[in-house]
């Protein structure tokens, strides 16, 4: 019998986003699998509406404190009750659609290069041609990543490769082994409650001897750009500043001290130098907004 894939979706609010993902699961030519909805709090009837929808899909409840990281957890926790070794979780947001072939995909990518974690090719549901994640790359000195190839056309990529090789892996379609829960453990809530759980994660899954792999064919449309706080579209000082403490930006400064404790060589020194990175952006950003620079 086929591994079964059990599908781990995080969920707060945004009831529309949620509807249109799990259509598009519907479809699945890889049939055995499970979908479950960690409801983390969510105002706007998420629960009913999937309980009504979509009958055969579990439901869990948070207490509207688990971020992404504690619900993708709470999700985890539930499947290794259920789940063999040889089974899979797929970390998967709400706020993305999918192909019929998804899983299927996945799952071909993965018997091609296990041991491994493989990740989803990422288009913009606006531009499926727009790739907006490829793999990524970067300088442990400068902290500047970068795409692993530079192609960013969909039909492009597609073409020259089946699988790119990457240093670390989004939750936005991360196909995980169960057995690799056993040996490096949950997403770390403690340290990432919100951003960079799912780094780190894939970074110690590679210390465990797992490949990290994106599969070109395994495609989640985006249908948002961005949910954090973020000081690019309104540089102002407040939102700056915001983002440098806010749980709910990737460039919190403790989120960032902590991911460089644990995978960078420079330590404590990844930090100053990534907030540095951050703050000269900013002021390019709010320099162009202000000044005579600015596009009129």
């Amino acid at each position: 019998m086929d591994r079964k894939i059990y599908i781990v979706i995080p969920v707060y609010n945004n009831i529309k986003y949620t509807l249109k993902c799990l259509a598009s699961l519907e479809n699945q030519t890889y049939n055995n699998y499970q979908t479950i909805v960690v409801n983390d709090g969510s105002s706007d009837g998420t629960t009913e509406k999937i309980n009504t929808n979509y009958p055969d899909v579990v439901v869990l409840e948070g207490d509207g404190n688990l971020w992404w990281t504690g619900a993708t957890n709470m999700g985890v926790e539930y499947v290794l009750q259920v789940a063999v070794e040889k089974d899979f979780v797929l970390a998967l947001n709400n706020d993305l659609e999918v192909k019929p072939d998804y899983l299927s995909e996945l799952v071909k990518a993965y018997d091609e290069n296990e041991p491994c974690l493989i990740g989803s090719i990422s288009v913009y549901q606006n531009n499926p041609e727009q790739v907006a994640f490829l793999g990524t790359k970067s300088n442990q000195y400068t902290t500047k990543s970068r795409p692993t190839i530079r192609d960013d056309r969909y039909s492009d990529v597609v073409k020259k490769y089946d699988y790119i090789p990457t240093e670390a892996l989004p939750g936005r379609g991360m196909l995980i082994p169960v057995e690799i829960f056993t040996k490096i453990g949950l997403f770390d809530f403690d340290r990432f409650p919100q951003y960079l759980a799912d780094y780190d994660f894939s970074k110690r899954a590679t210390y465990a001897g797992c490949k990290l792999i994106v599969a070109t064919k395994a495609v989640v449309m985006s249908a948002v750009d961005n949910t954090g706080v973020s000081y690019i579209m309104q540089p102002t000082w407040s939102t700056f500043f915001t983002s440098l403490k806010s749980i709910k930006s990737p460039n919190r400064v403790i989120t960032r001290y902590y991911y460089g404790m644990n995978h960078s060589p420079l330590k404590f020194g990844y930090v100053i130098v990534k907030t540095l990175r951050v703050t000269a952006s900013f002021l390019r950003a709010w320099l162009l907004k202000n000044t005579k620079f600015a596009v009129k």
